[in-house]
């Protein structure tokens, strides 16, 4: 049978598996049957021991109160009628305890009315032996009578009948219960031994069936072998190849980046150059619409030149070799808030860092990633009286997010999809300058450290940008 027919496979073992546990579930049961019969065996024969010893108690309880009685006549001291008290006081209690342990056979039940009458019996002769003592009556020649040992003796001998008859019952159930146990043993033993030689022999036949199959197997194997390994020299040569075309488009990429950070900065500079010589050669003979299209051509260069350094820097983030090193986000984040507070001294703005944040990875990459998120909330609360920043770590899920807040403007989370996108904006030029590039750049910081980043804002209610790190685990 080749390996490959897992059909016929899986019904082999299955007969292999199911035959011997159902051999095992047929040993549990009977097992199970006599272990039962072997717990109730020693219940009951637990069940006759207690009944012994209820019985001595009541016997010593019956003797507390004769000699109690006895050593008060012989002496008139009453300190002896403190035992025949005491166990007058325990004996109903013993009794029904006793008749409750006895509850059963028809035969109990009398054994417990006899033992009763033969107590009230003693108790009367008791009664009047000490009634005629205290009243200076004859009680010595009731004594003599012998009326109360008689009684006494025939309540030890219905205590020795039931004793015995419990005795014997509790050493029938302790051999019931020993004969329980052997049949356990040895049927246990019998049906284990059993039921492994029937494993050992459906295990020798599988491993025949199965080594009957296995050169068709390994045939296959190889042949399987070989293919992926033909597959796999295509796919390395094909890998090759595409890692020839990549290393061609980033020397391009390459390129372009050198063109776009010289070439393009060299008119933009003429541009803002002439623009800034034409308004101090003729800005008197300029009309107010001229100064206003010649104000308005510089800041077109301005930002055209700082969209060519976003655009670089997204570039250089993308294309740049990733370090790994242990790095201090809460001092990347005071530095970074140290220099946007020298360059608007005069804000108002409380800012809040977390001590402590130490991850793993790239510090230059990570820098740049704090200069946007806190440079954004540092712009967005501009308009704000008692702006407040902060950065702070949670954890959920054993991950540990970083997070960036403010009670700036805010945006609508309707068009948080684009958020991450280039040159895609919230708000306008006119309110707040910028290109629309760092959160791009962030989200691929991010994304190049194995973490993701996601934003949560209302308009007017302030914006918390959260972000993770793969070597940010709690």
């Amino acid at each position: 049978m080749p390996l490959t027919d897992s059909l016929r496979f899986r019904r082999l073992l299955l007969r292999a598996i199911l035959l011997p546990v159902g051999l095992l579930l047929v040993l549990a049961g009977i097992l199970m049957g006599t272990v039962n019969g072997l717990i109730q065996a020693q219940e009951k024969a637990r069940h006759y021991q207690v009944a012994v010893a209820r019985l001595e108690r009541v016997r010593q309880l019956f003797i507390d109160r004769e000699t109690g009685v006895r050593g008060y006549l012989l002496t008139g001291e009453p300190a002896f009628l403190e035992p025949y008290h005491a166990a007058g006081q325990q004996l109903p209690m013993a009794l029904e305890e006793l008749e409750r342990g006895l509850a059963g056979a028809p035969e109990q039940r009398t054994w417990m009315e006899e033992l009763r009458g033969r107590w009230r019996e003693w108790e009367r002769v008791a009664d009047e032996q000490l009634s005629l003592f205290r009243q200076g009556g004859d009680w010595l020649s009731l004594v003599r009578s012998g009326a109360g040992k008689a009684r006494m003796d025939a309540l030890r001998s219905m205590l020795d009948t039931i004793r015995a008859e419990e005795l014997r019952r509790a050493t029938f159930q302790g051999l019931e219960a020993e004969r329980a146990g052997r049949t356990v043993l040895i049927a246990g033993g019998l049906w284990t031994l059993a039921v492994g030689v029937l494993l050992a022999w459906l295990s020798r036949r599988q491993l025949l069936t199965l080594a009957r199959g296995y050169d068709a197997s390994l045939a296959q194997v190889h042949a399987q072998a070989d293919a992926l390994r033909a597959s796999e020299a295509r796919l390395e040569s094909r890998v090759a190849w595409r890692t020839l075309e990549l290393t061609a488009a980033n020397k391009e990429l390459e390129s372009f980046s050198y063109s776009v950070s010289h070439d393009l900065r060299s008119p933009l500079r003429a541009i803002d150059g002439f623009a800034q010589a034409l308004r101090e050669d003729e800005g008197e003979r300029l009309s107010p619409e001229g100064l206003r299209l010649l104000t308005r051509l510089q800041g077109a260069a301005t930002r055209m030149g700082q969209l060519i350094d976003d655009l670089l820097q997204l570039s250089r983030v993308t294309r740049a070799e990733l370090r790994r090193e242990p790095v201090d986000l809460s001092a990347i984040a005071t530095s970074v808030l140290q220099e946007l507070r020298q360059r608007e001294s005069g804000r108002d703005v409380t800012c809040s860092v977390q001590s402590g944040l130490s991850v793993r990875g790239d510090p230059r990459l990570l820098r740049v990633l704090l200069e946007n998120l806190l440079g954004n909330a540092w712009k967005f609360t501009s308009k704000r009286s008692g702006a407040h920043i902060e950065l702070f770590a949670e954890t959920a899920g054993g991950v540990t997010h970083y997070a960036v807040r403010d009670n700036g403007v805010g945006f609508d989370m309707a068009y948080a999809g684009k958020l991450f996108s280039p040159f895609q904006r919230m708000h306008k030029p006119s309110e707040f300058p910028g290109t629309g590039i760092g959160l791009a750049t962030v989200q691929r910081i991010v994304h190049r450290h194995g973490g993701d980043v996601s934003a949560q804002a209302a308009p007017g209610g302030g914006a918390t940008f959260r972000f993770t790190l793969q070597e940010a685990r709690a």
